[in-house]
């Protein structure tokens, strides 16, 4: 249950704590009084969506916390609290949200920070909260479904079909993007033939490019590369009127071996002039062939050639708006693509057969779904049934319809529709095409008494469901929530006595003036202010209305 809710800086709200308790707590107040904001508070609490201009004007930054104690916790939010590392050992939650207008809000569950999706999820399970429009929410085409699935009898089911229906649709998007691609494939079979050959035909290799450009720099600078080979043959042999090097190399060499014989220094030049003499022909080979080359490499038909194939890598890199590596990569791309042409045939089969296997996967899924939303169903049908005949529906019966879905669908085989009929002898029809507001009221009343009990959700507050009713319904709306807060904790926002007067706890929400300011204040009422405020919801203060007040509160005392 909701122990404890403290509102700081929330609109008209500077400083409001209520402590709360089991059973139906009703909150009254003259409209415009600020009881929509309590609701908003709780709303903010369990995860809504926050604006900054609900900060109350002055200050920086709003905080809702609430305080949420349980007997015991459920297997869904053992599992919520355990991934999420927060402890809850003693069966108490610690919710705090800080709005700020920096934008910098902070959400904390027993001091460890989460992120909103968390605090939403949690909201979830802990408390059901339906809004002064919530009841058009039954209006809606998928409710109905939703509200089945979500119950503990059919959630299983729903999640195995979820599975496999997520196997069956990737499935069918694997065969699906297959068959377009053969399509687009097939359709250009000719174009992607010419272009591989086009560049198969060249036998590209990597780095290929690079090596052509350089080859081509070295021969133009031919004429240069051996003039300087031939200074270096001129300097090895010495030419017309020199000695040749390893010839002065060798009698380098003959007078260092005499100056060793009398000092050991120029023993250690003795081996560096071996290896001198040693590499003096190994240069003369490397000019002589190095000659040669650069004379061979400046033919004008391997120029030519060189030119020429870099030019056809040129306009296939232009062709394809590529680098060189992009162009092994489109002829590997464009060989995959020819590859695959031949295995589409065997590969579609496979696909197929995937497809096929889970379809029949997920239409098996899917009957086990609907048998249990059938079940689920007929509970809900016979329940909400009893409820409507306690709400003024003397004669209202209830039924869900099952319609089939032409094709496999993301939600299942069918689609639910809650269908009413309100008099004896008349079909049954959809729910949006008979009822009024007052009555979609009742019903949604009827339907969350089921849901609740089910889903095992301690806390319900209701803003206003009682909105366009009055009279006897009223009372029968009074009587169904009190019954209800007899295993939940039920928090109610109402302008009717008749449901004021069933109420275990009584908080008057009002405004006042402090200094220049309008507050919102809330608290609780007993004895006499309880017969006061209901003496004020029926219209009147003279001392018949008390009473009747006083009957009221008497006879709800007594039920």
């Amino acid at each position: 249950m909701l122990r404890e809710l403290r509102i700081k800086n929330l609109a008209l709200i500077d400083d409001l704590a209520l402590d709360l308790t089991p059973g139906l707590t009703v909150f009254t107040g003259e409209t415009g009084a600020g009881k929509s904001i309590l609701v908003g508070a709780v709303g903010l609490l369990l995860g809504e969506r926050a604006s900054s201009e609900s900060i109350r004007s002055g200050t920086d930054e709003a905080e809702i916390s609430g305080v949420l104690e349980f007997d015991r916790l459920s297997p869904a939010l053992s599992r919520l609290l355990a991934e999420t590392g927060i402890e809850a050992d003693d069966g108490t939650l610690i919710l705090r949200r800080t709005l700020a207008r920096t934008g910098r809000n902070r959400i904390r569950i027993n001091q460890v920070p989460v992120p909103l999706a968390t605090l939403r999820t949690l909201g979830d399970l802990l408390v059901d909260l339906h809004g002064q429009h919530e009841h058009q929410s039954l209006l809606k085409a998928d409710t109905p479904r939703i509200l089945i699935d979500s119950l503990p009898a059919v959630s299983t089911a729903r999640r195995a079909y979820d599975s496999a229906w997520l196997a069956y649709a990737e499935a069918r998007s694997a065969l699906e993007n297959h068959e377009h691609k053969a399509r687009e494939l097939a359709a250009k079979r000719d174009v992607l033939e010419f272009q591989h050959h086009e560049l198969a035909s060249l036998h590209l290799e990597p780095g290929e490019e690079q090596r052509l450009e350089e080859d081509l720099r070295r021969i133009s600078s031919v004429s240069e590369r051996l003039e300087c080979i031939a200074a270096i043959a001129g300097a090895l042999g010495g030419g017309e009127d020199g000695d040749a090097l390893d010839h002065r190399l060798a009698l380098v060499k003959k007078h260092l071996e005499s100056l060793a014989r009398y000092d050991e220094r120029a023993r250690t030049w003795l081996d560096d002039m071996e290896n001198a003499l040693a590499f003096v022909p190994e240069l003369e080979r490397f000019a002589e062939s190095y000659r040669d080359e650069a004379e061979l490499a400046s033919d004008p038909a391997a120029v030519d050639a060189l030119n020429a194939r870099l030019a056809k890598i040129q306009r296939l890199k232009k062709k394809h708006s590529c680098g060189y590596e992009g162009l092994l990569e489109t002829q590997h791309r464009l060989k995959q693509d020819l590859d695959s042409l031949e295995n589409m045939a065997s590969d579609r089969a496979v696909l197929a057969g995937r497809e096929a296997e889970t379809k029949k996967a997920c239409s098996e899924a899917g009957a086990e779904l609907s048998t249990a939303r059938a079940s689920a169903a007929r509970e809900l049908d016979k329940r909400v049934g009893a409820s409507m005949a306690r709400l003024g529906f003397t004669d209202g019966k209830w039924q869900t319809a099952f319609l089939p879905e032409p094709a496999i669908a993301q939600h299942g085989l069918e689609e639910l529709q809650f269908m009413v009929k309100t008099n004896p002898g008349e079909p049954f029809l959809p729910l949006a095409k008979i009822a009024s507001g007052g009555e979609i009221s009742r019903l949604m009343l009827a339907v969350k008494t089921f849901m609740a009990e089910k889903d095992h959700i301690p806390v319900l507050i209701f803003d206003e469901v009682d909105s366009g009713i009055g009279g006897l319904l009223a009372r029968e709306v009074g009587a169904a929530l009190r019954k209800l807060s007899r295993t939940h904790q039920v928090l109610c926002i109402s302008h009717l006595h008749q449901i004021a007067s069933r109420a275990d706890e009584h908080v008057l929400v009002y405004k006042t003036m402090e200094g220049s300011r309008t507050v919102t204040r809330a608290r609780k009422l007993s004895g006499d202010e309880k017969i006061d405020e209901i003496t004020r919801m029926l219209g009147g203060e003279s001392d018949i209305s008390k009473e009747h007040a006083r009957e009221l509160l008497n006879k709800a005392g007594m039920e």
